[in-house]
């Protein structure tokens, strides 16, 4: 996502900033909004079968996380969200996004929940 349409985004999502170490949400959790990091880095976590987080993925600016869950129709979160620095995030309200996703093409809907359930590291 590029600087100029995080700027727009910003006249119309809210914002919210975490500080380091600071959890946005856990694995387990139900859905919820989803979010574009504006400024920072997060990391996202998993529990392994001995209850240890591994990490899955860091998500740095101008990316997007926390909305695969709406498009995969799962109810929970998948993985832990952990700011691993002062960070500040847009939010993707869950009923713009399912809005959005339920205008979508069912063809183009399905390649996508097929992509991504053949990709562990997502969110």
């Amino acid at each position: 996502m590029d600087l100029n349409a995080v700027e727009q985004l910003k006249n119309v999502l809210s914002s919210m900033s975490f500080e380091k170490d600071q959890i946005i949400y856990e694995e387990g959790e139900p859905t919820g909004d989803g979010y574009i990091l504006s400024i920072g880095k997060v990391r996202l976590f998993k529990k392994a079968g001995d209850g240890k987080l591994t990490e899955k993925q860091t998500v740095n600016s101008m990316q997007v996380f926390g909305v695969w869950n709406s498009i995969l129709g799962n109810n929970v979160r998948l993985f832990t969200a952990r700011a691993l620095e002062k960070s500040s995030v847009l939010i993707i309200p869950k009923a713009t996004l399912n809005k959005k996703l339920s205008t979508l093409d069912p063809f183009l809907r399905l390649l996508f929940r097929q992509a991504l359930t053949n990709n562990e590291s997502f969110e």
